[in-house]
Order: C-alpha cells, then structure tokens, then sequence
C-alpha cells in the first residue's frame, strides 16, 4: 500500500486527472435542463458519465499512464527495478493501478456532479449503477493498455499514441457500427427514455471482460523481458480463460433489430401517471412524473383547441407504454425537461390520424402544389387549433384557405371524413370551394 501511494503521489497520472476533473466538472454543469437530454432521467445521466468518461478522460489517462510506466526506461533504472523481488507483472500492475486509481477518483467527482443535477429535476431517486460499473471497468482497460504500451515501447513520442488509439478506435466504432468492437469496447452513445433500462446480464459480462483483460495486459511486456521474474503462469492462465469467456459470450449475445445491445425494454407499469381534460388524456412513466404538471397544462390547451373535432387521436401514451385499441397515439418524450409547449406542439401532431397499413405510400394532391394530402390536414388541424405551422408555398396556402375560410360545420365534417380516409390510406375528401 505504502509503495502504491508513493507512485500515486509521485506520478503523472495525478495531474492528468486534475486536467480531466475540471473539465469533467464543466462539461456537466454547463448544459442547462431544458437544453439537455439527460439531467432528469437517471439511466441517460449514467450513460452521460460512462460516454463522457470512457472517450474523453479513459484515452487521456491511458496516454498517461503509458508515460508512467516508461518513467523507468527513460531514467535508466530499470536494471535496478529488475532485480527486485517483485516480477514485472506486479510492477507493471503497480503503475497500472496508480493511474486508474486517479481516474476513478475524477469519475467518482463526474458521477456525483451529474447525479446531483438530476436530482434536482427528477422526482424519484433511482440510480442506474451497472453503466457507471461498465464505465469503470472500461477505464481500467484503457490505463492497462497504456500501462502496457509504456512498458513495452517506453519512448516519449510513444506515449500520446494509446490515447490516440483509443480515441481513433471509437471513432472507427461509431462509422462502422455492428461490429464486434462497439462490444468489446463499449463507449455507449444511446438514447434511452425511460421505457429502457440497462441490460444487467451484458454489462456485468463486460464488466469481467474489460477487468480481465486489463489485468493480463500488463503481463505482456514482462513476459517479453528476461531480466524480471516471469507471471505465474497459473494466473495467468485464469486470467485469459475469463477474458477468452466473456469477451465470447459478448460477441455471441444477438439482439433484435432495431433494440439497442445494452438496453431492455422495462416492464409496463400497474399504474401509469395519466392526466386528462375533457375527451383527451395523456399518460407517462411513472420515472416522469416531475413531468405531470406541464403534462396537465398541455392536455388542458389540446382539449380545448380541438374542441369536438372528430376523428382526431385524444389519448397519448408514452413511447413504450401499452395503449389500447381506438384512436390512441404514442407520445415521444424526448427530454427529462420537456416544456409545457414541448409537450402541447407534441400532442398535436400526435393527434393527427396515421395509416393503418404501414406499406401506405402518400397521396398528392394537385392543389396543393404536388405535396401529401397529409401534409394538408395537419395545417388544416394545426390552423383550426391555433398552432404554428409548416409554410409550403402560396398554392397550399390557397388550397389551405379553401378549407380554413369554409363555415366551421363544413370544416369538422372535412376534417372527420378526411381523418377516415386517411387511416383507411385513402385519398382526402375534395376541398370544399
């Protein structure tokens, strides 16, 4: 331990931590909540700190820890080091776990700024853990890789390139998804609302693929060297038949198109949050119910501006929660902070009616000046409710009169037909003249 905190002190993976602490630390509280997509839900906030820490710090400090571990060779004492007791796996895992030791301190500091943040949006404490372990993990790898490189190939213009491969490998991941690396190596970068939740099976196997395989790089380099006493070779045995295993059982694990690999879809809930007024109601997760309040003020403004237009969806459930038959509508909640006019605009264009075959191809329509027949409609909807609209040109503004200037019985009886229609992928009723 003594020796451990001596290295820790005295390497340059501290200042490399510090580095990526403050900027850590900025990168969390400078995005406001109605900006973020993730202050307020707690499952998007732990993919926040594992993405940011993995691609961001985990490359930097696997460049620092590779030029501690060739401090060594670059001050000529590494024959001295060789005849200590110690073989050079436990020295090189010495250095290894100095460096990561510092990341997870600045991660520990990440995870405790973002978790404070969504705090105090959301209403409900529920810490996702298993992302935050697999990002843990993930550092690990990273600093061992470095750790190894500065062992094996201890050179100064060395050192910056296992950060760069790193940051060079996520890249690499990111334009060729569906490999076996975004597996292997994972940097989540999804988006999951609260109808997902980590899956706990994969992440927990990645967890011991990216440990073992961190713990059996450092042995390299010495296995190479002569002049140390050789690993155990029983250890490391160990070590490679729980890498080989997980690392297998990661690659053979399949998922549906097109659900995410790390995340399941989280069971329906005995009691949605539901608000209503009038004939439309709305329900969310319960994980949103610091949501109910602009929820109700929105469903209050689309009841009262579609009146008793027919045809139209009035029931909007969350994306993921069961809805039944009739004319109901899946609502996207696209921020843990949604506004009440985020919500309202939403809930209008999910009122709008949809196909029920999904092989419908458009119907165009002439007046309009070439464009769908439902694009129409939702101005007509969107007229007739008082809320903002596409602009398509003055032909469609002329053909939009046609319908917006008729008497309002005439408008309800074109809006109910037309909504009829176009479920049954029909053609809209003729404009009224």
């Amino acid at each position: 331990m003594r020796v451990l905190l001596t290295e820790m002190r005295r390497g340059e993976a501290k200042w490399a931590a510090a580095l990526m602490g403050a900027v850590g630390v900025y990168y969390f509280t400078s995005e406001s909540p109605g900006d973020s997509d993730w202050i307020g839900w707690w499952t998007q906030t732990s993919l926040q700190v594992q993405l940011f820490s993995v691609i961001v710090m985990g490359s930097v400090m696997s460049s620092a820890a590779a030029w501690g571990a060739g401090r060594a060779f670059r001050h000529r004492t590494r024959p001295w080091a060789d005849t200590a007791a110690r073989n050079g796996w436990s020295q090189a895992l010495l250095l290894w776990l100095a460096a990561w030791l510092w990341t997870l301190l600045a991660y520990v500091l990440f995870v405790v700024v973002a978790f404070t943040r969504t705090a105090a949006v959301s209403d409900v404490t529920e810490p996702a853990w298993t992302p935050l372990l697999l990002g843990a993990s993930m550092t690990g790898l990273q600093t061992a890789f470095g750790a190894a490189v500065g062992s094996a190939l201890p050179s100064r213009v060395i050192a910056p390139f296992a950060g760069i491969f790193w940051y060079g490998l996520f890249v690499l991941v990111a334009f060729v998804p569906g490999t076996a690396l975004d597996k292997l190596f994972p940097a989540i970068d999804e988006f999951w609302s609260s109808e997902f939740a980590p899956n706990t099976t994969r992440m927990l196997v990645a967890v011991a693929w990216c440990l073992a395989l961190g713990l059996l790089l450092p042995a390299l380099p010495a296995l190479r060297r002569r002049a140390t006493l050789a690993p155990r070779p029983a250890a490391l045995g160990a070590l490679a038949l729980v890498a080989v295993v997980a690392g297998g059982t990661l690659v053979a694990f399949r998922t549906p198109a097109p659900d995410s690999y790390w995340a399941v879809r989280k069971a329906q809930p005995a009691h949605p949050l539901c608000a209503g007024s009038g004939g439309t109601k709305v329900c969310l997760w319960p994980e949103d119910r610091h949501l109910l309040p602009q929820a109700r003020a929105a469903v209050r403004t689309v009841d009262s501006r579609l009146g008793s237009l027919t045809g139209l969806n009035r029931s909007f459930y969350a994306s993921g929660l069961d809805r039944p038959a009739g004319d109901t509508a899946e609502l996207p909640v696209m921020s843990p902070a949604e506004s009440e006019a985020d919500l309202t605009d939403a809930m209008f264009a999910a009122a709008l009616p949809q196909p029920a075959s999904p092989d419908c191809g458009p119907h165009m329509l002439p007046e309009t000046g070439g464009y769908p027949d439902t694009f129409l409609f939702e101005a007509v909807v969107r007229s007739r409710a008082g809320a903002p609209g596409e602009y398509f040109g003055e032909k469609f503004g002329r053909a939009l009169g046609r319908v917006t200037g008729a008497p309002r019985a005439v408008q309800d009886a074109w809006i109910g037909q037309a909504a009829e229609r176009i479920r049954a992928c029909e053609p809209v009723p003729r404009l009224p003249r």
